[in-house]
């Protein structure tokens, strides 16, 4: 691999985070990104160039130089499929000879010179992997990672074992979007969730199946860690015997000892409301071999605790003492969108996730619900992709009806264009129970403002975290004189 390298898509989450790291070795690094965001900034703060322009003239001096020379063996060119292939710049570079790189093959390439722990699953992929490594750093075990959010503790969505570490473990998301985990061979893997998702590029529940069953046969043998909820699905999907051990919620009606830790069964057997004397989520963590552990932190929701206990599975994997597994989880800062807790002062607060998916918006309601008891909580939802939308519009409708109120945003379309027919209000008409409101981005802090919420749940992947300044000081009108924001 050369030591230019140019990134078509550097401010994405994966790709930023692939940018830092060979920055951090000392090669030379430059990326395009469609617009100016915080984590361009960062990258920018530095020392990594970043063009907004998308034509040859923006490119660095020395990568146009080449491009002139029909010289192309000197830069190395990483590509996110979230840029489309008939975009100029991928044009340019593709005819004058470049290989254009995705970033799981980058990925795939440093993992094949260290250990590697990686997580995958359609949700709790970056909660899990954050969690994991910060698990080992606290452990003081060398560890480098690539993560999919920023981790607050670090301000960073890399983490670098440093130079004195020739081998540390690398923790990674294996991400499933366009097949990408299939470029990783961990030692040590963990798969949190297989619900339908991706289907723009899968087209059923039953291909995207095989492509994690296919993954999970990639893991060297002993080495995963599959969901109770997943077990099944996976092992009906595999052409091979998967030898795995097991996690997550007890079955209805069964305990620790009828399972007989038969299946190397790392359990979550609780979920209590926060402790009345600390305001900490709390959960009785299992692991095989070992005593019971009571965990008190700041992540609230089963799903957390879930979390936690896939990421003491591999911590524990490689080399954690278990022993030290509740001081660091109760430890942990939390990762940046993953329930955030932006604001909090008396009875108001808001929360941002990056809930976009049924199942995960159930589980961001569900913790709210605990970290806030008795209070109501209002969501604003901001649906992710056209193609998703379409997918699961009664499993969306379903979930945000647990709500007290709701507010639609309208679609963040990301890379797609817009399907006829499909749009936030048609979530809005299948909610039953639920107060709903489904504004244009122009009117959203009226309506918000109307709704007088005490407790408000921002979720989806998109862009909309950038009202949460102004919706909150909508909530405190007494700290602040309203303004008009246009994002």
């Amino acid at each position: 691999m050369t030591r230019q390298l140019y990134f078509l898509g550097i401010g994405g989450i994966g790709m930023s985070a692939l940018a830092r790291w060979f920055h951090a070795q000392g090669a030379t690094v430059a990326g395009y990104d469609r617009t100016s965001t915080a984590l361009t900034e960062a990258l920018e703060a530095e020392g990594i160039a970043v063009s907004y322009e998308g034509d040859i003239a923006a490119l660095p001096a020395a990568l146009q130089a080449d491009i002139a020379a029909a010289k192309n063996d000197r830069w190395t060119i990483v590509w996110t499929p979230a840029i489309p292939k008939d975009f100029a710049l991928i044009t340019a570079l593709s005819e004058a000879g470049f290989t254009l790189h995705k970033r799981a093959e980058i990925l795939g390439m440093l993992s094949r010179e260290r250990p590697l722990l990686a997580v995958a699953g359609t949700h709790g992929k970056t909660t899990t992997s954050t969690l994991l490594a910060h698990l080992l750093a606290h452990a003081s075990l060398p560890v480098e990672a690539f993560l999919g959010g920023i981790a607050l503790g670090q301000g960073s969505n890399l983490l670098l074992a440093g130079q004195d570490h020739a081998r540390p473990w690398m923790v990674a998301e294996a991400d499933e979007f366009d097949r990408s985990f299939l470029t990783l061979h961990p030692q040590f893997a963990a798969i949190t969730s297989i619900d339908a998702d991706h289907l723009d590029i899968y087209g059923t529940h039953a291909s995207m199946l095989a492509a994690f069953a296919s993954f999970a046969g990639q893991v060297q043998p002993g080495g995963l860690l599959l969901h109770a909820d997943t077990v099944s699905a996976i092992n009906e999907a595999a052409t091979a015997a998967l030898p795995q051990s097991i996690y997550g919620a007890l079955p209805t009606g069964t305990s620790l000892k009828d399972l007989g830790w038969a299946a190397a069964y790392s359990a979550v057997d609780r979920i209590p409301a926060p402790s009345s004397t600390t305001g900490l989520a709390q959960f009785t963590l299992h692991l095989q071999g070992h005593p019971p552990m009571l965990v008190q932190w700041n992540m609230p929701g089963a799903h957390n605790a879930a979390n936690a206990t896939a990421a003491a599975h591999l911590a524990v994997c490689a080399g954690m003492p278990p022993a030290a597994i509740p001081t660091a989880l109760a430890a942990f800062p939390g990762v940046a969108r993953r329930f955030e807790i932006r604001h909090h002062q008396g009875q108001k607060a808001i929360i941002d996730d990056y809930a976009h998916h049924p199942s995960e918006i159930q589980g961001a309601i569900a913790a709210a619900r605990l970290a806030f008891p008795g209070q109501r909580i209002t969501g604003v939802f901001q649906p992710h992709l056209y193609s998703r939308t379409q997918d699961f519009l009664d499993g969306f409708a379903l979930a945000l009806s647990t709500l007290d109120a709701c507010i639609l945003l309208p679609i963040y379309p990301a890379r797609e264009l817009p399907i006829p027919g499909v749009d936030a209000q048609g979530i809005g008409e299948k909610m039953v129970g639920c107060p709903v409101e489904c504004p244009p981005e122009s009117r959203f802090l009226d309506v918000l403002e109307k709704m007088d919420p005490t407790v408000l749940l921002f979720m989806g992947a998109g862009d909309l975290n950038q009202w949460i300044e102004p919706a909150w000081d909508r909530m405190n009108p007494a700290k602040t004189t309203p303004t008009t924001h246009n994002p």
